[in-house]
């Protein structure tokens, strides 16, 4: 069964000078902290949906539930002086009562540029966004193909899909490579997840196989996998029997292709009459006649 299609994100970019921002700090002079963090929330509320949520009574009422100690009327006055301030989109939000910007949607088309779904175009203030976020899309689906038999796997890789969880392949990059990633990389590996049909496995083949070379970088994981999805390697089992042929053809054994030989006495030994025809004619060199 194919996974529903997400539209939002998990994580998004915050500017570590956020609340240096005028606009922010014009926020914090008139409402304090309540509108600060009702900034946060709305950006959490935006990110969520994509890169734009409508402001009706059901998203109000969401975020009165979220900000403790904030009335309607108050929430409403900071809706306001964000969108009359630029921080939101005037003219999408007095035409269709639509929260987002500029800066949000390009954020949004960088994060999802991997997604094989098709962009969405609503409410965009700057179509050119969409159009490179597209063209983007193109240039990695030409480099690597997403085949029809990632949908429907064999038992046996539905048996290993299920070994781990959704974002298991986030998780153990983040235990094994670095734990305060940036989010943009994280998504990233979740989508080369999704890419391979929800098989966590082969992404974290992959991560063992770039620390095994004592990388440590997003770029080198990326060759991994689309060198792998290039060569059709969609299941665990095939990635495997690659990495079984790879470490079989770079072992070079010391001794391969030399035979040693034996001493002559151990590959020849010599019989009791050779020991006994011997010895007679030391004897017999010595002077001594033998008795037979």
């Amino acid at each position: 069964m194919a996974r529903p299609i997400k539209n939002g994100l998990d994580y998004f970019p915050l500017d570590v000078d956020i609340f240096e921002d005028e606009k922010i700090e014009a926020i914090a002079g008139e409402f304090g902290i309540k509108g600060e963090l009702a900034v946060i929330k709305l950006l959490c509320a935006v990110y969520k949906k994509g890169y734009f949520v409508v402001w009706n009574d059901l998203t109000r009422a969401t975020l009165l539930k979220r900000l403790p100690g904030v009335s309607k009327e108050l929430l409403d006055q900071i809706v306001n002086r964000l969108v009359t301030w630029g921080f939101f989109d005037e003219t999408l939000f007095n035409s269709a009562k639509v929260l987002t910007s500029e800066n949000i949607q390009a954020n949004y088309f960088e994060a999802t540029k991997r997604r094989k779904s098709p962009k969405p175009t609503a409410y965009l203030i700057n179509a050119d966004i969409n159009t490179q976020a597209s063209e983007d899309n193109d240039d990695i689906n030409t480099q690597s193909k997403v085949k029809e038999t990632k949908v429907n796997k064999s038992n046996a890789s539905e048996s290993s899909n299920t070994k781990h969880s959704e974002s298991s392949a986030v998780r153990y990059w983040l235990n094994q490579v670095n734990p305060v990633e940036a989010p943009f990389i994280t998504q990233s590996v979740q989508y080369w997840v999704n890419d391979f049909g929800g098989q966590d496995e082969i992404v974290i083949l992959a991560i063992n196989d770039m620390l095994q070379h004592n990388a440590r970088n997003y770029s080198y994981l990326e060759k991994i996998l689309k060198s792998w999805e290039e060569l059709g390697l969609d299941t665990p089992e095939k990635v495997n029997n690659h990495l079984a042929g790879k470490h079989r053809k770079n072992a070079h054994p010391q001794n391969k292709g030399r035979i040693e030989s034996l001493p002559d006495h151990i590959a020849h030994p010599k019989t009791e009459a050779d020991v006994s025809a011997e010895a007679r004619k030391k004897l017999i060199e010595l002077g001594v006649t033998p008795n037979d």
